[in-house]
């Protein structure tokens, strides 16, 4: 009888218990998020609206926006209800937005920072951060923290669900578990969902999105 050598033992330990372990996480274990990049690799523009409760302590926003996006970094937001409602802006990529607030400012066109009070949600969200290009590239960067299962029907339509359980709340504003509703039929986004804890502090619904309307750059 041959007999391993020690050397070849230490081999196959590691191809047994190392190596996959190495492997990247969940790796082919999120296909509605492959199928979301998959889809969005053949879209170049789009509109939406974007109908969203958020709080923040004890303070709660609820509004409606209009959005339209062109890649790679363009990007329109109009507030059609709730709080500043009339205000806009656009964003060419970048760290500054130019844009109006509602009511008896909108005639003063400002260009400030992207996380300037005025330009960000209640939760300090930016208007980048609306675009399904953030969220396909926020999945993706966290998807070692994501799993995958089935979603509710919203809207009577059937989604999947993917759910990041772990990511650090010291860089999320306190947000400690995030979803992702993504259309079976569409593979793109319907609904993010944030908890800080067991609470629901912001919930995003996109609804009458158009895909390729045929935005120009000069529409930004």
């Amino acid at each position: 009888m041959r007999y391993l050598r020690f050397p070849s033992i230490i081999a196959a330990l590691v191809a047994a218990f190392v190596l996959p372990a190495l492997q990247p996480a969940h790796a082919d274990a999120l296909p509605a998020l492959d199928a979301f990049a998959a889809a969005w690799s053949k879209i170049d523009n789009y509109t939406c609206r974007i109908v969203t409760h958020e709080t923040n302590g004890n303070a709660v926003q609820d509004r409606t926006y209009g959005y339209r996006f062109k890649k790679p970094h363009f990007a329109t937001i109009s507030i059609e209800s709730g709080p500043g409602r009339g205000g806009g802006a656009s964003w060419h990529g970048g760290d500054t937005v130019s844009g109006h607030q509602g009511g008896l400012l909108h005639g003063i066109h400002l260009t400030v920072g992207i996380h300037d009070g005025r330009a960000t949600s209640l939760r300090g969200d930016t208007m980048d951060t609306a675009s399904f290009q953030y969220l396909l590239d926020y999945y993706r960067t966290n998807e070692a923290h994501a799993a995958q299962a089935a979603g509710p029907l919203i809207d009577g339509a059937a989604t999947d669900q993917i759910t990041l359980t772990d990511p650090d709340p010291t860089k999320t504003g306190g947000v400690t578990r995030d979803i992702l509703l993504v259309s079976t039929k569409t593979h793109l986004p319907v609904v993010r969902q944030r908890f800080d804890g067991t609470t629901i502090v912001k919930n995003e619904h996109f609804i009458d999105v158009t895909l390729d309307p045929g935005l120009k750059e000069s529409d930004f």
